[in-house]
């Protein structure tokens, strides 16, 4: 919390400074709901999550089924909303709609074993989620709800992130040695400084390539390899740079 806490205050101030939502309304909805930038409320989830965890693994081990069932019933609520026309708010700023995720690894001992004796149907059961995911962001594009079809916060993409993300749990000895020396950790240990920085980096790199000439297609990939290459390059200068007070308010230590 201490860690998070003062780099959310600078960095939701750069936001609205950035974007000129500087009276009381926009400072007091930033900061209070994260929506200083696109990415900011996940540190309002993650403080939520980090203060319930003594209270996580006590339920964990009386009622693990009802851990479990908070964010599909918390999501199946939403998407019901949204069927009758109800359209639920910053729904995304509260630790329900993200639970399932944080609670698989702090479960992860007991998931992982019980994964290892049915990994051979997981690659399946990964195919079947992305088709229903599929069908259900096509049904909702056909609605004209283009937020609803693409949302990370619906039960068929919360059920193929999950299938995904116990894969990955699971990978190999030999796959994880071979990621263990790739840039990928590099990548990793810069990934908070990286998340704090990255849509204002997105947003220049946005304009620079917007005066190049690129296919629509590539320009999307250019743009997110580049935003993360010079994202990267920022927090790692910055790093190094920088005094250790300042790095520690900006979040880059």
């Amino acid at each position: 919390m201490h860690k998070v806490l003062i780099p959310y205050l600078v960095w939701s101030g750069i936001y609205l400074v950035v974007t000129q939502r500087l009276t009381a309304g926009g400072i007091v909805k930033g900061v209070l709901l994260g929506t200083s930038s696109a990415q900011m409320y996940y540190l309002l989830v993650y403080a939520q999550l980090v203060v319930l965890t003594p209270l996580l693994y006590r339920v964990l081990r009386s009622h693990r089924l009802l851990v479990y069932c908070v964010t599909p019933v918390f999501l199946l609520v939403r998407e019901v909303a949204a069927i009758v026309g109800v359209a639920l708010a910053q729904v995304q700023v509260l630790f329900p709609a993200w639970l399932l995720f944080y609670v698989l690894g702090l479960d992860w001992g007991k998931v992982g074993r019980a994964a290892t004796r049915r990994c051979s149907l997981l690659p399946g059961l990964l195919v079947a989620c992305l088709f229903l995911q599929l069908v259900s962001g096509c049904a909702w594009l056909a609605q004209g709800d283009y937020n609803m079809a693409t949302t990370q916060l619906k039960l068929s993409s919360m059920a193929t992130s999950a299938v995904l993300v116990v894969l990955i749990g699971l990978t190999g000895h030999r796959l994880r040695q071979l990621f263990a020396r790739s840039h990928l950790v590099k990548l990793g240990d810069l990934s908070f400084r990286i998340y704090l920085c990255h849509i204002l980096v997105l947003s220049v790199v946005t304009k620079v390539l917007g005066f190049v000439a690129i296919p629509l297609l590539m320009a999307t990939v250019v743009n997110l390899a580049v935003t993360l290459v010079v994202s990267a390059c920022v927090v790692a200068t910055g790093a190094t740079l920088l005094p250790r007070k300042v790095c520690e308010v900006l979040g880059f230590v």
